[in-house]
């Protein structure tokens, strides 16, 4: 099977390997999805008393990661590659904002505690308690290469949906750009679902919600993000072009098969 350490910095490809020889799977699963579950309840709560209009970006946070917290605990095959996008999403967003606004405890922690996430469900024996399980597989005739393939993409494509969603749901200036990144975000979520289900229309539909954030991003439409929260860090984290990143990712792997699938038709 393709080893998928080579992807990762030498670090945590290090750290991976480590992993791998340890057990406690049980253990690890259970503290990614107490991780999980806060964040969708501390997500919820901050909905509650959300300034006008940004309320139904933190509902919508909090049910994306209870989503990871279900998929963990009840070790669906999938639950794994979802958690580890919103992980690393999360990482990545405390490394920008301290990057640039010093250090901040309170972000130290929100990245910290993804990391725990991220960490927890490395190695070769969790590959085997999720992605390895043989019912999927055999069902979808899949092999390791494709699985492989696969993680790689819904991990990367979960990655995009907290910047996703911030951008799609915080209040915009005008009725086209909101019917715009709606579909965009309706796109990313029906592709996630095809990615899982191995239908190729996800990957299509994955592809056309890039477009569509190419096409409509627009940083300027989320300054009252910056009036409300103070940091403009944020903002740009959350802007369409991370998104887009993390979906051509996730589309790239399979550009060369359909490709070639195309030309056999042909």
């Amino acid at each position: 099977m393709p080893s998928q350490l080579p992807s990762l910095p030498p670090g945590l490809a290090a750290l991976s390997a480590r992993l791998s020889q340890i057990g406690f799977e049980r253990t690890r699963r259970a503290l990614a999805g107490l991780v999980l579950s806060a964040f969708a309840t501390i997500f919820f709560l901050v909905s509650l008393n959300a300034p006008d209009g940004f309320g139904r970006v933190f509902v919508a946070l909090s049910v994306c990661y209870g989503v990871a917290f279900v998929g963990v605990v009840a070790e669906w095959f999938w639950g794994r590659w979802f958690a580890t996008g919103l992980a690393w999403s999360g990482v990545m967003l405390a490394i920008a904002v301290m990057s640039q606004a010093g250090w901040m405890p309170a972000m130290a922690l929100f990245g910290g505690l993804h990391l725990t996430v991220a960490v927890a469900l490395m190695g070769k024996k969790m590959m085997e308690r999720y992605d390895l399980q043989e019912g999927w597989r055999e069902r979808f005739k899949i092999d390791e290469y494709g699985v492989a393939r696969l993680r790689k993409a819904v991990t990367s494509a979960a990655a995009s949906l907290p910047s996703m969603i911030v951008w799609v749901l915080a209040p915009k200036p005008d009725a086209l750009s909101t019917v715009g990144s709606l579909a965009a975000l309706v796109l990313t979520v029906a592709g996630l679902r095809g990615l899982i289900r191995l239908r190729s229309w996800g990957v299509l539909a994955l592809g056309g919600a890039g477009i569509l954030l190419a096409s409509l991003g627009d940083m300027t439409r989320l300054a009252h993000w910056h009036s409300e929260f103070g940091s403009a860090n944020t903002l740009a984290f959350a802007a369409p072009g991370v998104a887009f990143i993390c979906l051509a990712v996730a589309v790239l792997p399979f550009v060369r098969p359909m490709a070639r699938f195309l030309r056999r038709a042909a």
